[in-house]
């Protein structure tokens, strides 16, 4: 029973740990599907899986609950979700993984934080503007980017375009962060009716997106198809936690704890690959975790004083 009311009591923060270790799996594996397929065919499949895992649990009753502007909203989340996709992907052509990670999540939780100040109402307050801050420098350290840490042999030929396209998939890893939240707030959000959405507009854009790449490259080998697979279900999950986080916490505390996803990247990569630990990632990583966990004691901080 102890453990049922402990996960009853922080399950929004489980629910964004699960969010951050499906959003670096679902990145590392989009970038191996780089190396063979394009852009546009990685987040068609994406969609396809999206559309068909969604399609037998869609809460169709509680459609016709929703007006005009819950529409626009669905839609604009859908949309941003597909350009995060692939903006994302397509900035896997010029930067690593690492450089990726740090662009997209710094630049994301701060705007998460600006953003949902204003249009969510979920105030910033001075101290959590610094623990962002510095979480953004924790997700540096841990990472290393080239474009900081000048690593050796990394080539800065189209890094630029590389940063100026991961940028704009921060944007609207942002935007979509803030428009499910405000959907949780509405109490508007359907989690498996979101996702059969973002299918179906990531088929469209996808489709149309076919006009500025060449013809599609089919995975030929086993191992293309399963990457393929496990991309699709990857994303799908993604966007599942990803609505059940949104549901339960604030927009920028899931966009903070959503960075210790970085951190498990790193402790995967020095057990499963034998990497050598540096103490610079070491030091990055204890940033990153002494932020998450000192915004649950602020917010644990201020639950009690309003409950007084």
């Amino acid at each position: 029973m102890a453990l049922a009311d402990f996960l009853e009591l922080h399950k929004g923060s489980i629910h964004c740990i699960t969010f951050g270790v499906m959003v670096t799996l679902q990145a590392n594996l989009a970038k191996v599907l780089t190396y063979s397929s394009h852009t546009s065919y990685i987040t068609f499949i994406r969609s396809v899986f999206a559309v068909f895992m969604a399609m037998p649990f869609v809460e169709w009753d509680a459609s016709d609950k929703h007006d005009v502007t819950d529409l626009l909203l669905y839609l604009s989340s859908a949309i941003s979700n597909v350009m995060l996709c692939g903006l994302g992907v397509l900035g896997f052509n010029y930067l690593g993984v690492g450089d990726s990670t740090a662009i997209e999540f710094g630049g994301s939780l701060i705007l998460v934080g600006v953003i949902g100040h204003f249009f969510l109402n979920e105030r910033l307050s001075i101290l959590y503007l610094i623990l962002l801050l510095f979480d953004c420098v924790g997700i540096v350290l841990v990472v290393q980017p080239s474009f900081v840490f000048g690593t050796p042999g990394a080539s800065s030929e189209g890094r630029e375009i590389g940063a100026i396209i991961t940028l704009g998939a921060a944007f609207f890893f942002a935007m979509w962060h803030v428009v499910v939240r405000k959907l949780a707030q509405r109490n508007a959000l359907r989690c498996w009716l979101m996702i059969y959405t973002h299918g179906l507009v990531g088929l469209a854009m996808a489709g149309a997106w076919t006009a500025v790449e060449s013809a599609w490259q089919v995975p030929d080998t086993w191992f293309s198809g399963i990457v393929f697979i496990g991309n699709g279900v990857a994303s799908t999950i993604q966007l599942v936690t990803g609505f059940k986080a949104l549901t339960n916490e604030d927009a920028k505390k899931v966009a903070l704890v959503l960075t210790l996803s970085v951190v498990l990247s790193y402790v995967l990569q020095l057990t499963a690959f034998g990497e050598e630990l540096e103490w610079i990632s070491i030091t990055g990583g204890i940033i990153v975790v002494v932020c998450v966990v000192l915004s649950e004691c602020w917010d644990y901080i201020k639950d009690k004083i309003n409950n007084l």
